[in-house]
């Protein structure tokens, strides 16, 4: 293609973009963006329910701060977390402790206050992205097409949904998307500010190190080699060694091990550990012996496939077009911005692939990806609308259409918030009307809650110094039960989940007896053991079980049943069956 013909398309393009003038101000179609972000995520607030599972952790983490005004101690195991070490463990203590300050100000007399406050600060991080967001597409776009990759990210539903939880997610964003922004400016100061950004940005998730490979790379690129250049990265090294020494040292005093660097080396460890050794997992695999050939295959294969397959949901409403025929035009004219893109998304799909190929189903682990996925299915776009003569119209269906996508995904893909309050109620109404359960799950979550948490008299109080409670089955009770049944168990594979398999209802209800279970929790989906859930349809089949609750016959459209075991019918029941 002449000079000449080149220049008459970027006048074109240029023309096109002029066309695409909504308003005089960008910033006031950013801040309308940000508003339609909110009103959205109100939609979406699961009001009156509390955090659960590893965000209650964080929860209790930043509680415990900002009681003691000092880094809780925990212990390294999860599954030892007893008394008097608090209840949870966990590497990635930036958001919980980022968490506890505004804890410290809050002046609130029940639990649920602070979970909501934890929920507002995620919605309102993910919210302020935006903010980055449009300055980073600003690199690759004109102002116009900026603002339509930053509604493309701040409507996206996994990352609304993902922001109301109350996890660390939304600040991981946060920092990722300014490291990007800052480290491709042209400013050298902004530069050496995002290797410290890159710091925070690795204490929030320990998989946030990896930024430090497309960052190195690429100012190598950008600025050659050269007694200059290499000052200068030794410099942006200190600087981002000095944010997370500190805390690795903090880390290591209180956990035991730094949370960053060895969580890496676990990681590799446990690749080794696979592919050299016997695991239980390999029966998977219905193989008596399997060559270490094998063995890696099967990783890979079982990596590839489940990446693959968590990539197509997460691309599906607005990407799962707009990204592939993007990703064409990434690689086009390859410049340092782009190449910086190009091997950021390579080195967050590293971390991904990990967790998949240990069967860590989780969408959580790709949303990092979503801002890459923004700009890339803007190279897509730009192309589109450029091509029209009338852009102005075609670019606000484009905006309004993602917006709608983005509504109808929420409306219909969402969790079901009246399920979820319902699923709370009946956990009060277990809490009150039994002594101990079967687990059940997801739902259960609530129950742990309402067992753990309901009966607290003041707050904010000491995770430490809350009544330990034995209201439902515990990995505890397996341990203790094999033990006795069998003389001695190996507890390392207890606690990786090899247990004694319960085949039927009455095995269940044997084990149940030593251990106190007094009742039977049921909705024919949840129950665990899976064998349970049989007699939510077949109770006739169970006389030994008496039915005490049943949901459906107090309105509810959860339908869930709660049983009493009698042990003396059952001893009859298992006499008259030899």
């Amino acid at each position: 293609m002449s000079d000449k013909n080149k220049k008459n398309m970027n006048s074109n393009q240029i023309t096109s973009e002029n066309k695409l003038f909504l308003i005089k101000n960008p910033t006031i179609c950013l801040i309308l963006i940000g508003i339609i972000g909110l009103a959205l995520r109100i939609y979406s607030y699961p009001y009156d329910l509390p955090v659960y599972q590893d965000i209650s952790d964080y929860f209790w983490y930043a509680i415990d701060m900002s009681i003691l005004d000092e880094f809780p101690q925990m212990v390294a195991n999860q599954q030892l977390a007893e008394p008097p070490y608090p209840p949870y463990s966990f590497p990635n203590n930036g958001w919980p402790v980022f968490l506890s300050l505004f804890f410290s100000l809050a002046n609130f007399d029940n639990i649920l206050a602070y979970m909501d406050l934890q929920r507002c600060i995620t919605i309102t991080i993910s919210i302020l992205t935006v903010i980055p967001m449009y300055i980073l597409c600003t690199k690759f776009f004109g102002k116009y097409f900026s603002l339509l990759g930053t509604a493309l990210f701040a409507f996206q539903p996994r990352i609304i949904d993902n922001s109301i939880l109350g996890g660390n997610e939304p600040l991981f964003l946060f920092l990722g998307v300014c490291t990007l922004t800052l480290f491709l400016s042209k400013n050298t100061k902004m530069i050496f500010g995002s290797f410290v950004v890159a710091g925070l940005f690795s204490l929030v998730r320990y998989e946030g190190l990896l930024i430090f490979i497309p960052m190195t790379i690429v100012f190598f690129y950008r600025f050659r080699f050269s007694k200059t250049s290499v000052a200068k990265y030794a410099i942006m090294v200190g600087l981002f060694l000095l944010i997370i020494l500190p805390m690795a040292h903090i880390r290591t005093e209180t956990l035991g091990y730094d949370g960053l660097f060895s969580n890496f080396i676990a990681g590799s460890k446990y690749v080794s550990n696979s592919v050299s050794g016997n695991e239980v997992f390999w029966s998977d695999l219905e193989m008596e012996q399997v060559s270490m050939e094998q063995k890696i295959f099967y990783h890979i294969q079982k990596g590839v496939q489940n990446t693959a397959i968590n990539l197509g949901k997460i691309l599906v409403p607005t990407f799962s077009f707009l990204a592939p025929i993007g990703i064409f035009f990434l690689f086009r004219k390859l410049d340092y911005g782009k190449i910086t893109l190009i091997i950021t998304l390579v080195a967050f799909l590293i971390p991904a692939f990990y967790a998949y190929m240990r069967d860590l189903q989780e969408l959580k682990y790709l949303l990092i990806l979503f801002p890459i996925f923004s700009i890339v299915s803007m190279f897509a776009l730009r192309r589109i609308l450029v091509k029209f003569n009338e852009s102005r119209k075609i670019f606000v269906v484009f905006l309004v259409s993602i917006l709608i996508f983005s509504t109808g995904y929420l409306v219909y893909f969402s969790s079901d918030l009246e399920h979820e309050q319902e699923a709370l109620a009946i956990a009060v109404i277990i809490k009150d009307t039994t002594t101990k359960i079967n687990n059940y799950y997801p739902e259960g979550i609530y129950f742990v809650h309402v067992m753990k948490y309901s009966d607290l008299e003041e707050f904010p109080v000491l995770s430490t110094d809350i009544p330990s409670t034995n209201k439902q089955v515990s990995i505890f009770d397996w341990i203790e039960y094999i033990e006795r049944d069998l003389g001695g168990y190996d507890k390392s594979l207890i606690l990786a989940g090899d247990i004694k398999e319960i085949d039927t209802v009455e095995d269940y209800i044997i084990f149940g007896k030593e251990v106190g279970v007094t009742h039977l929790v049921i909705d024919g989906k949840s129950a665990q053991p899976n064998v349970l859930n049989d007699i939510f349809s077949n109770e006739k089949n169970y006389p030994y079980l008496l039915k005490q609750f049943d949901s459906a016959e107090h309105d509810f459209k959860y339908h869930m049943k709660i049983y009493e075991i009698d042990f003396h019918i059952f001893e009859k029941y298992l006499e008259n069956n030899k």
